[in-house]
């Protein structure tokens, strides 16, 4: 039987540029009692975090600053996991403001010994009263929501459907998976990941108790790369992972519009007028403070996006090598 686990346990923070949330985050962690240690690895940063942690490191040794050339977040996570001391783990992305017992709920859910992952819960900080381009703050909040809603009604899609910014995992479990894997990937590692976990049968559970607030803060034009750095990212996991098709297809999984549209208005030309005018009319709608329409102008052209780099990568996918 797995030993059970009550605490210290390690956490890694992946950061970049961000000091001002590492500052209130940091105390935070540390006055939770099954904290054992922060380890912070900073992936180039360049904002003075090093100065700042090297401080603190001083007057607490459970701090562990670590700064590395620019690699990816996962890369970053794997040094982190890599110079960890206690059997279990947690990983938090660097815009989660932990409560004051995320640690603790990790670490208790752990020492049940029926898990291995125990993805916690980060709900995003929705402005309120709304103002203009917020909206993608605001289709962030509700696509976490509904997903968090899977989770709990279908357990086994948090592998297909796997974020990252507050999660724990047994150390020896994430040496021998590699939270980056073989593959390098510009966007889903973290679903890239959970698909690894899945296929060598760990178990995961989601707990709302592990909670963390999630300052997200994107633009339209931000939103826009995003969805096609998705795209992209699809077509690899698509071909390595073919069963995932419902999953990471976006012809298959629309969002309210019909696949004889998405595909005309994601095709070449179109795309390069669509975009410009959905993003027009969202900043418009926003304006006015038409709330619905600019949520959906917004939802149609982040699918637009996300279906023409999807539809071009498959033009010229090449199955790489794992490195």
């Amino acid at each position: 039987m797995t030993e059970l686990q009550t605490g210290p346990v390690s956490v890694v923070v992946v950061t970049m540029n961000r000091r001002a949330m590492i500052e209130q985050s940091l105390p935070i962690l540390l006055n939770d009692s099954a904290t054992g240690e922060v380890i912070v690895v900073m992936d180039g940063a360049e904002d003075e975090s090093l100065e700042f942690l090297v401080e603190w490191s001083k007057r607490d040794g459970r701090v562990k600053p670590i700064w590395q050339e620019n690699a990816g977040a996962g890369a970053a996570r794997d040094r982190g996991v890599a110079s960890a001391r206690y059997d279990v783990v947690v990983l938090l992305d660097d815009d989660v403001m932990p409560t004051q017992s995320l640690i603790t709920q990790h670490a208790l859910r752990h020492s049940c010994g029926d898990v291995d992952i125990v993805l916690g819960y980060m709900p995003t900080t929705v402005p309120s009263p709304r103002r203009r381009g917020q909206v993608a703050t605001v289709l962030y909040s509700s696509d976490y929501e509904e997903t968090c809603r899977g989770y709990e009604a279908q357990p086994e899609t948090i592998w297909s459907h796997f974020w990252s910014g507050n999660f724990s995992v047994r150390r020896k479990q994430a040496v021998t998976i590699g939270i980056r894997g073989q593959m390098r990937l510009d966007y889903h590692e973290d679903l890239y990941f959970g698909v690894r976990c899945e296929e060598v049968g760990l178990r995961a559970v989601f707990d709302r108790s592990a909670a963390g607030q999630h300052a997200h803060s994107r633009n339209l034009r931000s939103l826009s790369r995003e969805a096609r750095r998705s795209g992209e990212a699809r077509v690899i996991l698509l071909r390595w992972f073919p069963h995932l098709a419902n999953d990471l297809d976006p012809l298959l999984v629309q969002a309210g519009l019909p696949r004889k549209v998405i595909m005309f208005l994601s095709g070449e030309m179109m795309r390069t007028i669509m975009v410009p005018a959905l993003m027009a009319s969202s900043w418009s709608f926003g304006v006015l403070r038409v709330w619905p329409l600019e949520t959906l102008t917004t939802r149609v052209m982040r699918q637009v996006e996300l279906v023409y780099a999807f539809r071009k990568r498959m033009k010229t996918y090449v199955v790489p090598r794992l490195i």
